[in-house]
């Protein structure tokens, strides 16, 4: 029963998510309702979001993944960490960026949950425009729409994570060195900038997801799969 209900579900987001013509090779307008849409949509944002926290939310995901493509490597504030390196003092720098990524991967629960929460109530006004999109057009729209909700529900947590993982406490070393030898504050939204590199990295894995949810079958059965346990 339960390999039938997958084989169905499946063949729903295939014909949904799909292009479906006729024989003159004109678009066939898919015989659905809008509350069969809606849940193909929910499927492949859960199923996306699922993919991404198991890449990403893991040892070494933020600081390794895809050649570091979403590593927390804070080249925001570049000169600073130039001028403690020239001192002596660049293991502050490779402490951050070291602390702060463990801090990323260690959010995945969270992820889960903020994520989870801003799909389930995300609104969606044209059903079609989504599904008849380009390849990322779902994970776009509730980037959008939902963007201040994701960055608002990670914010308390990753402020208690930064005083468990030792960011707060090696970025005011860092501050505290830096004023010392220059004379002048440095000031910088650490957490912001998690946050930030966090929601971006999530975002952008869903994104590819996405795509491979369209465009492979075995991408969308694997994803009802993964949601009906």
């Amino acid at each position: 029963m339960k390999k039938i209900k997958i084989f169905a579900v499946a063949l729903l987001s295939i014909l949904v998510l799909g292009s479906c013509s006729d024989e003159s090779g004109q678009y066939a307008e898919p015989l659905y309702t809008n509350s069969q849409k809606s849940n193909a949509i929910l499927i492949c944002l859960k199923s996306s979001l699922d993919t991404s926290i198991a890449k990403l939310c893991n040892a070494d995901g933020f600081s390794s993944y895809k050649d570091e493509l979403y590593k927390l490597d804070y080249k925001n504030i570049q000169p600073m960490m130039d001028t403690l390196a020239t001192h002596n003092l660049g293991y502050l720098n490779d402490s951050l960026i070291r602390h702060s990524n463990r801090l990323a991967e260690s959010c995945g629960s969270v992820v889960k949950t903020t994520f989870g929460s801003a799909i389930d109530n995300l609104v969606v006004y044209d059903l079609d425009k989504l599904i008849k999109g380009n390849s990322s057009a779902i994970t776009d729209y509730f980037a959008s729409m939902q963007s201040g909700t994701l960055r608002e529900g990670l914010s308390s947590q990753v402020a208690i994570r930064m005083g468990l993982f030792k960011v707060s406490e090696t970025w005011e070393a860092m501050q505290a060195q830096y004023y010392d030898i220059v004379r002048k504050p440095y000031s910088f939204d650490v957490q912001g900038y998690i946050i930030e590199k966090i929601v971006n990295g999530i975002v952008e894995e869903m994104r590819c997801e996405e795509y491979l949810i369209r465009t492979d079958s075995t991408h969308r059965v694997a994803a009802v799969e993964m949601l009906a346990q």
